[in-house]
């Protein structure tokens, strides 16, 4: 009877330490946390990520920036997708918000709340933000560990995530996993610097293009998509292609093809046009966050561009995120 009663004594005991351990770790993180937010007014990250679908991965180096200014919020996104050597840039300032594709010499300009519109496994402002939602907190020697639920709108097989945080609370690494914990997308930050300087027109268009522009090398043969190479088709056989024909729009050649089976949508590729001027298109459509390309939606339709492709796809029976997953689906060119 007195070894039950010490037993369960000790089980109690380990209960209460367990509860306490985690109350303290939110108790203290949460202070720091009220200080960095407090003090955050700029920041220069660099970051390693790992993208895995369809046993597919794509590795991309990320620099992102953040600057305060006069309670205005300035963004800088640079991304180069190391399989293919190209860079992408997204910037955010008093005038509005643009992606810039250095190779085609092309800037889409357009109108809405990014980046804090949704989350990015990049951005410090949506790690800091997992604090906020339904978290559980870990102290550890070397910092913090916080997992819990992924909300990314455009990735729905996202679920989980676990993300590390120094004990000053830089993020060092993040990891995002499905239903069955595999991880499908991985970044480790190299860099995290909260002071940075930035110069008058770090955050403007032109100065970023044409430093883009400047660093630019020309993409090798074997990674670059001619017309020959289209059209590109979907990988799976979940959809049967019923019509293709080609079409001379502006000049231009393109695939119109209609397909049916589990989706049915009509798809229509060509290539992306190169500008010796820099081109800025307003654009009067939704932008829809994705990594490797520039997408915009207006109700059922989606405009995709991405490695030198674009594509213009309807559906009346498809969602934005289920369109996207066609894309980036599509069988991988080969050259004749």
């Amino acid at each position: 009877m007195i070894k039950k009663i010490i037993l369960g004594v000790v089980i109690l005991a380990v209960i209460v330490l367990a509860g306490w351990k985690l109350f303290f770790s939110k108790s203290d993180v949460s202070k720091k946390l009220d200080k960095v937010k407090e003090e955050l007014t700029a920041y220069h990250m660099e970051a390693n990520m790992d993208l895995t679908a369809n046993e597919e991965t794509r590795s991309y180096f990320v620099t992102t920036d953040y600057m305060k200014k006069d309670d205005k919020d300035f963004f800088r996104v640079a991304m180069l997708d190391k399989n293919i050597n190209q860079t992408q840039i997204m910037l955010k300032n008093e005038e509005g918000v643009y992606v810039l594709t250095p190779l085609l010499n092309q800037v889409y300009k357009f109108k809405g709340d990014w980046p804090l519109n949704s989350p990015k496994p990049y951005l410090y402002h949506s790690l800091l933000d997992n604090f906020d939602k339904d978290h559980e907190v870990k102290k550890m020697d070397d910092g913090y560990l916080v997992s819990g639920k992924a909300t990314y709108p455009n990735s729905p097989e996202w679920v989980k995530q676990d993300i590390k945080f120094s004990p000053e609370l830089k993020p060092l690494w993040v990891d995002i996993k499905d239903e069955s914990n595999t991880v499908l997308g991985k970044v480790t930050f190299t860099n995290c610097d909260l002071s940075p300087k930035f110069s008058d027109d770090f955050f403007q268009v032109e100065s970023n293009m044409k430093q883009a522009r400047d660093e630019m090398t020309e993409p090798s043969e074997d990674t670059q998509v001619t017309f020959n190479d289209l059209p590109l088709l979907p990988a799976k056989d979940t959809e049967t292609l019923q019509e293709k024909t080609v079409s001379y729009i502006n000049g231009s050649s393109y695939y119109i093809m209609t397909f049916a089976g589990k989706n049915n949508f009509t798809m229509v590729q060509g290539i992306a046009e190169k500008y010796d001027e820099m081109k800025i298109i307003d654009v009067d459509m939704e932008y829809v966050e994705t990594v490797n390309g520039v997408a915009f939606k207006d109700g059922n339709r989606l405009v995709y561009q991405k490695n030198g492709v674009t594509y213009d796809i309807y559906s009346d029976t498809m969602t934005i995120p289920e369109i996207i997953s066609v894309v980036n689906n599509l069988e991988s060119y080969e050259k004749k």
